[in-house]
């Protein structure tokens, strides 16, 4: 096909276009990566003209040539001024563009918006030209053939979609708006008007063209606002958005139909964003409804509608103009935050839901984040005030905030390099505890603490003339090492940390030069739980979406009132998603069945609680009822919740939804499908799954990822295997040559503020005063007007230095503008001391100066820096792009939102949906979105907020309850609101039915045992599978002088570390299979100090920021040494290293979820005469603790404390019930600890039986003659020193051949002795004889429980005689 602009040349090269003023020849330097010279390079930068040395790139194909061929020939059009009425060429020009964009030249797509937006030619003047059009009689038709490509190019994704043409597209939608929209607002309203006559004219039937033509138009105008905002002012736009309303109820456009619904919810967003720039926000109150209301009331007292403002200078009606950081005025301010409750009933000063919605996520997420951490600071700086000598005092703090505060912290330099931009460096007390540590020791300790690192806020707060004041910084550079000038570990008693700026106002630059120039001392807090890259971006982002008026799915996520007689439970009828809304549509679902030649697929348009649907599924795949229900529900829904209670197989069935949904991916025109979840072991282990049924283009965001099959698929790594393009190649280089001048400018201005302020002398001086003060710079030259020059040092430096006369200078009060004026006239006639105050004066002015030049430049820096950002999110961008899935993190999606948002992408799956709080679900549509898939289960754990008084856990939290998900708010239901279907999966595969007795009977009663949890193993060693341990042991408490605020019990410390010892000790369970549980960190941090010289513990990265935040970081200050000699004189083992085999998972209950264990140990810790139970008073923690456990469950706590919780009565009961809880006190404590398993053991031949022992590294089979009927059971147990076992041993590691000595032999080879094998001795252990076997078990089993725990490595021991020997 022969483009249109070149069936004619439409017109001349002459104009502006012909010619540019450097030479033709293309750079060499810039051909081949960057130019150094830029614009004042002679050769020509314009890749678009050919290379004059075509061997130094690759040879371009035959469809390269013709493409570069087809856009020189469309360039030509743009590089010749309009003609009137050449609407051969306006075609030509618009018609072209679009196949240019349509096209698979990259290059050429993004040099398009380039040059049509380029001074040297006149791409412009063609816009303006399309723009000022007229129909008149007999012309609608030509006007609609010119104007409908027009719209098609501005709208296109490739300018639209494209981050790296971005700045070309906004000056182009700059030219199209006019000043607040006058060139483009008459353009549309000409367009509507003869989009009416057309439809009023055409014959009956839909219009081919009008669809297309009223998408292009709502689009064109969408980010025609977004770009220009004084264009919402313009006066006739509301009338323009009614007209295109009518529009599209007058075309008759199926209501079903993909162009209906984009149609609608472009209208309704374009109302909603004149609505806010007028102020005049839309009152659309919810429907009133007849008959029985359905609202329950939680409070009838009449609450005022109030309106934030004035209270600070942050407070705003309109969120879109919070600043995220809380400002000085905002932290001062005694008055009440303005804080919206979640309660739709109650009364807010917004009245459309969606915008009220967003505002008040808005304010609730952010004062969360930083409210606490306001009012703190603000109490901080009062008593800074009142006592200045309080910034000494080593207990300062900042109340119930989590924060750690460093004295006598100052500004020690700020710098500026091109990679990381300006920063400063931060100097403060080292912790007391590392005073006096080798610089060795002081740097593992840095190393090893999660304290200060990158990203996290610090808070500078200072005293100056009597006023405190603050600066936000975020840690940017972590040094640990030694021979760092700037580092943390380099200097005995002071700490350094680089950091930047988290603000960008000019002011607060300003006070960072004034607070480096001057030595300022102050108080610096870092906020552990802040880290602004994980929140901004969140909040930035709903605050964009207020200002769009955007919220996809709006009638799903905040439905409306209904009218009826059973607590509002109507089902709603939620429709397919849009792409599957053409016709003959189906969802093909053979990469799920069971026979590979068989065929089904699914209507999305068919009910989806089908039964015949669903019994057809059931019996082609390998889902249960409960997942084939959820899978129709989830693709016949284009919004959908699925509940998958614990052990259900959530993710199975996510993994196939995802098989059937790729299969439709290029027929639907998907994208990649997003996968969004909340931890990194939820979306690694998802991601896997997806691996291994053959899913392999994978992209994952983020660098937590701990696994190794998903080391390839990250984006930082497949994303270096895409190049740029030309145009992006040539940005790149011109943003870097940009950035480097702008560092040199920067370095300077920073070298003369530290010079001015340091050293007053006419080196630092002399340009300012030359520039400023010409007349008084002249009288400072050395040599004077009659050629005489003076000598020795500088005139002015001379000059004011001079020391004032006690007889004849003395204080003055005149008024530096009367100085001034002295000076001019004759500089000399200045008393000395006036010079100090003019010196001072100069020195001030020079500050403000540069410091003005600083904020530009910087300014310019970041501008320049973003460019080349701009480029390599594109790149990523489209690496994204061609992935099947791309998955990430809630926050990774915080952190990545640019370069989403720009994704088409119509589907997004969010895993463990109701732990994600409903702020970062709504930053999750992303703009291109059609279906919402949501998988999770509301109740187990709720989402993790920081503030207690938002929690529904709290009586004040009630109102604002910001730990509810969407999720849970939803598919519970609203009072007077139905509540939203849910599919619910049923069947659990992973705990033995006496463990999911306890969830079925208290939360979930439809919840069905598959038939493999029936056959599960007993746990070895223990009597019970399922047990309860009643103690009345009382919990430690919290400590008030201390920053640890959490609980521990010791007891149950002491008896967990046992019972896990005697577990792994049965050979069965490795310690991998075994995880120990705590409600609280401080427990945490006790099992993990008590356990760590037997396993390596392995904690999960929320565990370890939890402890933290708690403060636990200061308990592991310790050297080793201190640490071996501690666990000596406690008769303790030393610390040795571990094998990987020895690791154990000790884990918080809130950051256990999604996991499981084949055995798990519960330590309760609450132990209290109050009976307070804490955090699991919640039915959501306690499902969770009770559901991890695949073969066996064992609590270890005080029941008479928490059967004040009803449903843990309900579980003690049934525990009861079946003899599987028993108190600490009883007799039965040796078999409830102990509970030694006896097994008969057949003899083999001569009498012998095959044991193993660990000889030469590995084990190997050893003969040993044993009695006839011999009784082994397996045990951990060793003998204390005065008692002295005979025993049979079998499986053994640590074994030798004398009753007495402690020995350490090695033996190699087999062994076949007449006595007992002799096998690779670990440590030294007591040791043991083979005698008669007995079945009798002694008491001694209890009393050297603790010894054989803390001594036994793996041995297979059956007690058969003790006796006590004196000692």
């Amino acid at each position: 096909m022969v483009p249109p602009w070149r069936r004619g040349s439409g017109g001349g090269r002459g104009g502006r276009g012909g010619r540019r003023g450097r030479g033709q020849q293309i750079c060499h330097y810039f051909q081949k990566d960057s130019c150094r010279r830029g614009a004042s390079c002679l050769y020509s930068h314009d890749l678009s003209r050919g290379s004059n040395s075509p061997g130094e790139r690759p040879e371009e194909t035959p469809e390269q040539q013709q493409a570069k061929a087809d856009y020189i020939s469309w360039k030509r059009l743009i590089k010749t001024a309009p003609r009137p009425n050449d609407l051969k060429t306006i075609e030509k020009l618009w018609s072209g563009a679009i196949i240019i964009l349509n096209g698979d030249d990259r290059d050429w797509k993004q040099m398009l918006p380039r040059d049509l937006d380029d001074d040297e030619h006149y791409g412009r003047d063609h816009i303006e030209t399309l723009l000022g059009m007229k129909a008149h009689a007999h012309g609608h038709s030509t006007f609609l053939t010119l104007a409908r490509p027009f719209l098609l190019v501005i709208t296109h994704h490739a300018l639209l979609g494209c981050l790296s043409v971005d700045t070309a597209v906004g000056g182009l939608y700059n030219f199209i708006s006019g000043t607040n929209g006058s060139r483009a607002i008459p353009f549309f309203q000409l367009l509507s008007s003869i989009l009416e006559q057309s439809i009023n004219s055409a014959a009956p039937g839909p219009e081919p063209n009008l669809e297309t033509t009223l998408i292009a138009m709502l689009r064109a105008l969408q980010e025609l606002l977004r770009r220009e905002k004084r264009a919402a002012f313009h006066g006739d736009l509301p009338g323009l958005i009614n007209s295109i309303e009518d529009l599209v109820g007058a075309a008759g456009i199926d209501t079903y139909s993909i162009a209906f619904q984009v149609l609608r919810n472009s209208i309704g967003e374009l109302r909603g964003i004149i609505g806010r720039a007028t102020g005049l926000l839309q009152q659309e109150r919810e429907p009133q409804v007849d008959g029985v209301s359905t609202n329950v009331v939680t409070s009838t007292y009449p609450r005022d509608i109030v309106v934030p403002q004035d209270r600070h200078d942050n407070d705003k009606a309109d969120i879109a103009k919070i600043k995220i950081l809380p400002t000085e005025d905002e932290i001062r301010s005694d008055l009440a935050e303005f804080l919206p409750s979640t309660d739709r009933d109650q009364p807010h000063f917004l009245a459309d839901q969606a915008e009220r919605h967003l505002d008040t996520h808005f304010r609730l997420l952010r004062h969360d984040i930083l409210g606490e951490m306001s009012e703190a600071i603000g109490g901080m700086m009062v008593a800074l005030e009142a006592d200045p000598k309080s910034f000494e005092n080593p207990k300062l703090n900042l109340g119930n905030t989590r924060a750690y505060v460093n004295l006598q912290a100052h500004i020690s330099y700020v710098s500026f390099e091109r990679r990381r931009g300006l920063e400063v460096q931060i100097s403060f007390l080292q912790p007391f505890s590392l005073r006096k540590k080798s610089s060795s020791e002081r740097r593992r300790w840095w190393e090893e603490t999660k304290r200060l690192e990158e990203g996290i806020l610090l808070v500078f707060l200072f005293v100056k003339e009597a006023k405190s004041s603050l600066l936000f910084f975020t840690v940017s550079q972590k040094c640990t090492d030694a021979n760092k000038n700037f580092g943390l570990s380099s200097n005995t008693h002071l700490a350094t940390i680089t950091a930047k700026l988290a603000t960008r106002n000019q002011s607060d630059l300003e006070t960072l030069i004034r607070l480096s120039s001057s030595n300022t001392r102050g108080i610096l807090a870092e906020i552990p739980g802040a880290l602004p890259a994980t929140f901004v971006p969140i909040l930035e982002s709903i605050q964009n979406m207020q200002r769009l008026s955007r919220l996809p799915f709006r009638q799903w996520i905040l439905p409306d009132r209904v009218a009826t007689y059973d607590n509002g439970s109507k089902a709603f009828d939620v429709p397919p998603a849009l792409y599957t809304r053409s016709p003959g549509f189906s969802f093909s679902l053979k990469p799920i069945l069971k026979d590979a030649g068989d065929d089904f697929s699914i209507d999305p348009r068919s009910p989806p609680d089908d039964a015949d649907t669903i019994d057809e599924l059931e019996k082609r795949t390998a889902l249960d009822r409960g997942q084939c229900q959820a899978l129709v529900a989830a693709l016949t829904r284009e919004f959908v919740f699925i509940q998958g209670p614990p052990g259900t197989g959530k993710s199975y069935l996510g993994v196939q939804l995802m098989r059937v949904l790729l299969a439709c991916k290029m027929r639907a025109g998907l994208g990649p499908v997003l996968v969004v979840c909340y931890t990194n072991h939820a979306l690694d282990q998802f991601l896997e799954h997806l691996i291994e049924v053959g899913i392999e283009k994978i992209v994952r965001i983020g660098g937590q990822s701990k696994s190794t099959i998903l080391e390839g698929k990250n984006l930082r790594l497949v994303s270096k295997g895409e190049s740029k393009t030309k145009l992006e190649g040539y940005s790149v280089a011109m943003a870097i040559q940009a950035h480097e001048t702008h560092e040199k400018n920067i370095k300077k201005i920073l070298g003369a503020l530290h010079g001015s302020q340091k050293r007053r002398d006419w080196i630092n001086i002399k340009a300012y005063l030359s520039s400023m003060y010409p007349r008084i710079h002249r009288q400072f030259d050395r040599v004077d007007k009659d050629g005489f020059k003076t000598v020795g040092g500088e005139p002015f430096d001379n000059w004011a230095s001079e020391k004032p006369s006690k007889e004849s200078d003395s204080a003055s009060t005149e008024p530096i503008e009367q100085l001034l004026a002295q000076a001019t006239a004759n500089v000399y006639s200045v008393s000395a001391h006036n010079r100090k105050r003019l010196v001072a004066y100069w020195v001030e002015e020079i500050r403000e100066e540069k410091s003005n030049e600083l904020f530009d430049e910087i300014k310019a820096a970041d501008g320049s820096q973003q460019q080349s950002i701009d480029v390599y999110n594109e790149v990523d961008r489209r690496v994204l792009e061609t992935a099947d899935v791309v998955g990430v993190t809630t926050s990774g999606l915080a952190k990545r939102i640019a370069a989403l948002q720009h994704l088409t992408c119509k589907i997004v799956i969010c895993e463990e949906a109701g732990e994600v709080m409903e702020p970062h679900i709504l930053s999750a549509l992303l703009p291109s979105v059609e279906h919402f898939i949501q998988i999770g289960d509301h109740q187990q754990l709720r989402p993790q907020i920081n503030n207690y008084s938002l929690s529904l856990e709290s009586q004040q939290g009630l109102l604002y309850q910001l730990d509810r998900s969407q999720f849970e708010r939803l598919s519970t239901g609203e009072p007077g609101r139905p509540k939203f279907p849910v599919a619910q999966l049923n069947v659990q595969r992973r705990m033995r039915p006496q463990i999911s007795t306890l969830i079925r009977e208290t939360i979930y009663p439809r919840l069905l045992d598959h038939d493999t949890t029936k056959n599960l193993p007993d746990v070895v060693g223990m009597r019970k599978n399922v047990f309860w341990l009643d103690h009345d042991n009382f919990e430690e408490g919290a400590r008030p002088d201390q920053q640890q605020k959490s609980q521990s019990n010791v007891w149950e410390v002491d008896m967990t570390h046992a019972l896990v010892r005697h577990i792994v000790r049965q050979g069965t369970y490795s310690s991998t299979d075994i995880a120990v549980l705590t409600p609280y960190t401080g427990q945490l941090q006790r099992l993990r100090a008590k356990m760590r010289n037997d396993f390596e513990i392995v904690l999960s990265e929320r565990d370890e920021e939890t402890l933290m935040k708690e403060g636990f970081h200061a308990q592991e200050a310790f050297s080793e040494t201190d640490q071996t000699k501690g666990q000596l004189n406690a008769g303790m083992k030393p610390l040795e290293k571990k094998k990987m085999s020895d690791l154990l998972r000790i884990a918080t209950v809130d950051n256990f979820q999604g996991e499981e264990a084949k055995v798990v140990i519960v330590s309760l810790v609450r132990s209290n005469k109050e009976r307070k139970v804490g955090f699991l008073k919640t039915t959501n923690r306690i499902n969770v603790l009770l559901s991890r456990a695949q073969h066996g469950m064992y609590l270890i706590g005080n029941t008479d404390t928490y059967s004040n919780i009803p449903m843990w009565a309900r579980v003690r009961d049934m525990l009861q019930g079946t003899d599987s809880r028993s108190h600490a006190g009883t007799p039965a404590l040796g078999l409830v600890h102990v509970a030694i398993r006896r097994t008969p053991t057949t003899s083999l031949s001569s009498n012998t039986c095959r044991v193993h022992r660990s000889a030469a590294g590995g084990f190997q089979p050893a003969i040993i003659p044993v009695p006839e009927l011999v009784t082994t059971a397996k045990t951990a147990v060793l003998a204390q020193r005065c008692v002295k076992f005979a025993a049979l041993t079998l499986d053994v590691l640590c074994a030798v051949s004398s009753p007495v000595r402690h020995v350490l032999r090695i033996a190699h080879g087999l062994a076949n002795t007449e006595e007992i094998a002799v096998c690779r001795a670990l440590h030294r252990v007591a040791v043991f004889r083979v005698t008669n076997a007995a079945l009798d078990l002694s008491l001694a089993h209890i009393s050297v429980l603790g010894y054989a725990a803390k001594n036994a490595l793996k041995a297979t021991v059956r007690l058969v005689q003790t006796e006590r020997t004196p000692g």
